[in-house]
C-alpha cells in the first residue's frame, strides 16, 4: 500500500544564525519512497526537486534571511512543510573616532554612540577612565560641572 507524504517533527519557527556560518535546515517527512523535496525562500524556488531532505547554505549572508519552506512529494501527492524564519546576525563596521561635545555649565549633555548597522541591536557599554559605568545606548552627564573632563569610551 502506497502512502502519501506526511510531515514528521515539530515546528522550527525561527532561527538566528551568525553571518558567515553554515545554515542547515531539514525537512523530516515520511511516506512511500521515493520522496522528493524542494525548498523555497520567500515563496521562490531555490532548489529543484531532489531526494535530499536537507538544505545547506555553507556561508550564510544577509541576503539569505527570510522565510524558508520545503515541499515533499511522491507518487501519491505532496505536502508543504511549516515555514522557518531565518534571521542573520551581523555586526557592521564600527567607526571609531573621537566625538566632542560642548556643554554649558549646569546643563545636561547626552553622548550617543556612532550609528552601527547590526542585528540584533548591539549591547552598548560605556566606560569612563577605563571603568565600566552603565550598559545603555547613550550616556548622559547631568549637570555638567565646570572642571569636568574625562575620557569616555563606548564599546
Amino acid at each position: 500500500m502506497e502512502v502519501a507524504p506526511y510531515l514528521q517533527g515539530g515546528e522550527r519557527g525561527q532561527q538566528v544564525v551568525l553571518e558567515g556560518n553554515r545554515l542547515v535546515l531539514t525537512c523530516p517527512a515520511g511516506g512511500s519512497w521515493p520522496l522528493q523535496y524542494r525548498w523555497t525562500l520567500n515563496n521562490t524556488n531555490i532548489t529543484d526537486w531532489t531526494p535530499q531532505y536537507r538544505l545547506s547554505v555553507p556561508s550564510l549572508q544577509r541576503a539569505d534571511a527570510g522565510l524558508y519552506q520545503c515541499m515533499v512529494r511522491n507518487r501519491m501527492g505532496a505536502v508543504i512543510h511549516r515555514r522557518t524564519e531565518v534571521q542573520v546576525a551581523f555586526l557592521g563596521n564600527f567607526t571609531s573616532g573621537e566625538q566632542r561635545k560642548t556643554a554649558t555649565q549646569g546643563r545636561a549633555v547626552i553622548i550617543s554612540p556612532p550609528p552601527l548597522a547590526s542585528f540584533p541591536q548591539p549591547l552598548v557599554t560605556w566606560y569612563k577612565d577605563g571603568h565600566k559605568i552603565i550598559p545603555n545606548n547613550r550616556f548622559c552627564l547631568q549637570p555638567v560641572l565646570g572642571a569636568f573632563y574625562r575620557f569616555i569610551q563606548c564599546i
